[in-house]
C-alpha cells in the first residue's frame, strides 16, 4: 500500500469514530445537555430625575410655594421679556403681592462688635426660608424689610413652616437684591397668635384707619347739618 493510500484509510478510521459499535455491539449515546441555572443580575436603583422637583407650585390651600415663585419668574416673566414683551404678562407674580408658605431656616442677627474696635454696619433685619426645613441656605430664599429699628421682633422658631404675604420682587427698597427673587415683607402670624406687620404695611394700616376716622367724622358732620335744615 503506497503512502498517500494509507494516509487516506488512517483519515476515513478516525472520521468514522474506528467503527460504528463498541464491543457489546451498542452505539455510542450523545452526551445529554446539562440545564444551567438562570442568571441573577442585580441592577442599581435608577438615579433620581433631577429635572422634577417634588415640591409642588402651591399648596392646596392656595399659598405659593418658593420653587413656585421661581419657576413662575423663568418660565413667564423672563420669557415674555425676552420675547420683547414691553409690559409683564398677567400672569407674571413678580413685583405683584403674594402668600408663600415655607419653613423658616435662619434669622439674621447682627454681630458683636468686639470693645476698641471698628466694626461694619449691620444689614438690614431679614431671614431666609426654604420649601423643606433642611433646604440649603444657598437655595433659600430672603425675607426682607420686615423689621424697624428697635421694633420688638415675632416670636419665631427655626424649623416650623410659616405664611407669609409679601411682595415678589427681585430687590428691595432697603438694597436687598437677588436675581433668583426675594420677598418684600408684609405680614405674618408669629408662634404667640399675634399678627405681625413690616413698617410699611403699619404706616400703611395707620393712614387707612386714619382715612376712615376722617371718613366718619365727616358722615356725621354731614348727617348733623341735615337735622339742622
Amino acid at each position: 500500500m503506497s503512502r498517500i493510500a494509507l494516509v487516506g484509510s488512517l483519515l476515513s478510521f478516525i472520521i468514522l469514530g474506528g467503527g460504528c459499535s463498541n464491543s457489546s455491539g451498542a452505539s455510542m449515546a450523545e452526551p445529554e445537555a446539562t440545564a444551567l441555572p438562570p442568571i441573577k443580575v442585580d441592577l442599581p436603583p435608577p438615579p433620581p430625575n433631577l429635572g422634577v422637583s417634588d415640591v409642588p407650585e402651591k399648596l392646596p390651600n392656595g399659598d405659593y410655594t418658593i420653587y413656585g415663585l421661581r419657576k413662575n419668574k423663568r418660565k413667564v416673566c423672563q420669557v415674555a421679556a425676552a420675547a420683547g414683551a414691553k409690559e409683564p404678562p398677567a400672569d407674571c407674580l413678580l413685583n405683584k403681592d403674594v402668600k408663600l408658605s415655607a419653613y423658616l431656616l435662619e434669622v439674621y442677627q447682627c454681630p458683636k462688635c468686639p470693645k476698641g474696635q471698628t466694626c461694619k454696619l449691620c444689614d438690614q433685619p431679614h431671614f431666609f426660608m426654604g420649601d423643606k426645613p433642611d433646604t440649603k441656605k444657598e437655595k433659600a430664599m430672603m425675607v426682607v424689610d420686615y423689621l424697624a429699628p428697635k421694633q420688638k421682633p415675632p416670636a419665631l422658631t427655626v424649623g416650623k413652616q410659616y405664611e407669609v404675604a409679601g411682595t415678589f420682587q427681585i430687590n428691595s427698597p432697603t438694597g436687598f437684591g437677588s436675581s433668583d427673587g426675594l420677598l418684600v415683607f408684609d405680614s405674618m402670624t408669629d408662634d404667640k397668635g399675634v399678627p405681625f406687620m413690616s413698617p410699611a404695611k403699619a404706616l400703611e394700616e395707620k393712614a387707612l384707619k386714619g382715612e376712615q376716622q376722617e371718613q366718619a367724622l365727616e358722615a356725621k358732620r354731614q348727617a348733623a347739618m341735615k337735622k339742622k335744615h
